[in-house]
């Protein structure tokens, strides 16, 4: 009998622990979870508020801003949505277009989420190249938001285009116990700094155009370059033992495959258009941007 009790309290402790600040995310990450708060829950806000601010990360001075909804309440837990711009973009491009749409779709489907927009911009490109100082501004801003506000720290996205596209790959190959999930519109995984990867799960869609000539769908089969291979690599990471040859589209209509024999709680999909380079495409006869309607849909699954 008291074996028994000692098996009931063991289990009891796990199950509530996923409501709990502080307790590791990997224990979250079955589908529909409960929220894991973060540190700041229940915390007043203060002066932290929507709008830009500046930090001190790895011996420069950074920017991000933050979009908090107007009636946040610290007694209820807020994914947190990153989206990291392009090249010739910058933080305003995402608030100007809605932080690659999906602010639209928060707001119509009433739910509660943070988007930030961090600044690039510090080496002459539009993220670091040469070293990991964009990762430790990741990590900072992560521990600073954690803090500060109540995130569900099991509910965290990144999603980016053409180099920012590549910096959010870059990251998933580093924070899978931080990310649920990424979108990587247009990636590519050269000429961006990239950390050794972790071979950590996370739940990872990307779209290539068929066209795309900057940010090709294979650059080298031989070094494993391009879009498809960071599909690839997110595939065998999750567990998938025989990789797939993934369909390209060849018609306007996009085709969006989702990889079989991978758990649910870490899928992989991929959206192939006939287009080049954008994170802006539509089938015929849609007004629907089906990247943003797509991206939104994945991350909602989580």
């Amino acid at each position: 009998m008291r074996k028994t009790l000692v098996i009931f309290i063991l289990l009891a402790s796990i199950f509530s622990c996923e409501a709990q600040p502080g307790i590791s995310v990997e224990v979250a990450r079955s589908l529909n979870n409960a929220p894991t708060p973060s540190a700041g829950y229940g915390k007043d806000l203060g002066d932290f508020k929507s709008g830009i601010y500046t930090i001190t990360s790895a011996g420069l001075e950074r920017q991000y801003t933050i979009d908090i909804p107007k009636n946040y309440d610290k007694n209820k837990t807020y994914r947190l949505i990153f989206t990291m711009h392009m090249m010739g973009g910058s933080m305003k491009t995402m608030v100007d277009n809605n932080y690659y749409g999906l602010k639209t779709y928060a707001e119509k489907d009433n739910v509660p989420v943070i988007f930030v927009a961090p600044q690039g911009y510090t080496d002459q490109t539009p993220w670091r190249t040469r070293d990991d100082k964009d990762h430790i501004f990741f990590a900072d801003m992560l521990k600073l938001f954690k803090d500060k506000l109540s995130i569900d720290t099991s509910r965290i996205f990144c999603c980016g285009f053409s180099f920012g596209a590549m910096f959010t790959y870059s990251l998933s190959l580093e924070f899978q116990s931080d990310l649920r999930a990424v979108a990587c519109y247009a990636p590519a995984n050269w000429n961006i700094y990239l950390p050794e990867n972790k071979h950590k799960p996370l739940a990872y869609f990307s779209t290539t155009g068929t066209q795309d000539g900057l940010c090709k769908y294979v650059n080298s089969d031989e070094k494993r370059e391009g879009g498809k291979y960071c599909v690839l690599t997110h595939a065998e990471d999750n567990g998938l033992k025989q990789l797939p040859e993934l369909p390209l589209a060849t018609t306007p209509t996009h085709v969006t495959t989702e990889l079989k024999g991978l758990p649910a709680e870490y899928p992989v999909m991929f959206g192939s258009f006939v287009g080049g380079h954008t994170d802006n495409a539509k089938d015929p006869g849609s007004e629907v941007n089906w990247i943003a309607k797509e991206t939104w849909n994945f991350f909602m699954r989580f």
